[in-house]
């Protein structure tokens, strides 16, 4: 209103309820008002069919699960709260090899800051893995559509997340800054808050467990729009009428997300990053193979689950890292990490496989006091492992999945020869080779079989 007068000659609206609200607050201004839908929503909605199409664009294996954390624009935001510690704690606590986390970072936000400023504040979050869509694309709609678990706040992305059935947990969520009686307050009132004092992976279980098909979130997903799969037809019809043409005439229809192109981590950084890893094992007993020249190979067994969390975004020894070990680069510069690792990688591009078998312990580890292991890359199937007692062992994939490297199977190896008896089950902290460890990288991952034997 102004002088008395509504100023808008049409006001859009996606819902009937957006209408009630606005003859309580503005009744001279309803007339001017039309339901027309919500496109996004219809878009999001009939893209879902391809769900599996974009998960493979944004590099997503089979079995990992896809985090979306969302953060709309202003000091209430998720990236604008007094704490935003959100995004750290998602690529800190879950499990590298598990989960993959996108920021889908609210426009206003990138405009408002710069595009530079926003990647200086991300750095260490890109080096760990962080999938950063810029925001003059769609991606953020692919993530959205390929989400296994959303981590939002007050924007209006979390309310497509809830209504396309997407499990929904608060990071932020400032209760003065969305309207009274509007969805966006009800969503603030059902979903589940962040606790900073309980592990943020349990959280995000408990709401994939609870959330998929619950009917208390039923009349929240019904309220985005009260005309789904409409608002194309609508809005173009409104829209030639205000512009005195004739419509087309082919039907005005809902498009489809684009396909992002291939995304990768937004930072390529050269060497292994450090990563705390932590081995959980089970024994199996005793298997019998066949190798190639049909000999037949007694082995001791077991079933092994490797988690990675990037060491430079840990701020404390959660429970996440309980028992876990310190793996890092041999040429790492940061000596917080080098000098303390108890594994030393070197991968192949740096040594010369001719020369592996000649690698002395002491040349390779003089100045990094604690390491117990240095793993050699010899392969993409393979590595050799230098023990401090001049012992050297042999790791090979003999079922090698996606997730699996040489940094993973160093890590392996370093649970076989220093892992506890009692945990494993092993009759003596070393157990002699060969060894199988039938491993997993978490729930649903692909699971390999390292074989590990004497060089």
């Amino acid at each position: 209103m102004h002088d008395g007068m509504v100023v808008p000659s049409v006001l859009v609206l996606s819902h009937q309820e957006q209408r009630e609200r606005l003859r309580r607050s503005c009744p001279e201004a309803v007339a001017r008002s039309v339901v027309a839908g919500d496109p996004c929503i219809d878009q999001l909605r009939a893209s879902t069919a391809f769900r599996e199409t974009y998960r493979q664009a944004l590099g997503i294996r089979p079995g990992q699960k896809l985090v979306v954390v969302s953060s709309t624009w202003g000091r209430g935001s998720l990236l604008g709260s007094p704490e935003p510690d959100v995004l750290r704690r998602a690529l800190a606590e879950l499990p590298t090899d598990e989960y993959r986390v996108v920021a889908a970072i609210h426009p206003n936000a990138w405009y408002g800051h710069g595009a530079w400023q926003v990647h200086s504040w991300l750095t260490p979050f890109l080096d760990a893995g962080l999938l950063l869509p810029v925001p003059d694309t769609e991606t953020w709609k692919a993530a959205l559509v390929a989400a296994d678990v959303l981590i939002g706040d007050h924007g209006s992305l979390t309310m497509y997340g809830v209504a396309l059935g997407v499990p929904c947990v608060l990071g932020s969520f400032p209760a003065d800054g969305v309207a009274a009686g509007s969805p966006m307050e009800r969503i603030g009132q059902v979903l589940p808050r962040l606790a900073s004092h309980r592990p943020l992976g349990s959280q995000l279980e408990d709401a994939l467990v609870a959330q998929p098909g619950d009917p208390g979130l039923e009349p929240l997903r019904a309220l985005v729009t009260s005309r789904p799969g409409e608002s194309a037809a609508l809005l173009r019809r409104l829209i030639y009428q205000y512009v005195h043409l004739a419509e087309p005439a082919a039907p005005a229809a809902t498009r489809l997300v684009p396909v992002p192109a291939p995304v990768t981590a937004s930072r390529q950084t050269p060497g292994c990053p450090a990563m705390f890893v932590s081995v959980s094992t089970t024994h199996d007993g005793t298997a019998t193979t066949k190798t190639t020249e049909m000999t037949e190979t007694t082995r001791t067994t077991e079933t092994a689950t490797v988690r990675r969390y990037p060491a430079a975004l840990q701020s404390e020894a959660g429970r996440h890292l309980k028992a876990a070990h310190l793996v890092a680069d041999l040429s790492e510069p940061d000596v917080r990490w080098s000098r303390a690792a108890d594994v030393l990688l070197l991968p192949r591009g740096r040594t010369p496989i001719a020369s592996a078998a000649s690698l002395q312990w002491t040349r390779l580890t003089g100045r990094h006091p604690g390491c117990s292991l240095v793993v050699v890359e010899e392969s993409e199937d393979g590595c050799l492992t230098l023990l401090p007692d001049g012992r050297r062992l042999s790791a090979r994939w003999a079922e090698h999945p996606r997730w699996a490297d040489f940094a993973i199977a160093g890590s392996l190896v370093y649970d076989y020869v220093y892992g506890h008896a009692g945990s494993a089950g092993r009759e003596s902290q070393r157990s002699p080779a060969p060894f199988g460890v039938r491993a997993s990288a978490g729930d649903g991952q692909e699971p390999g079989l390292l074989l590990i034997t004497e060089s």
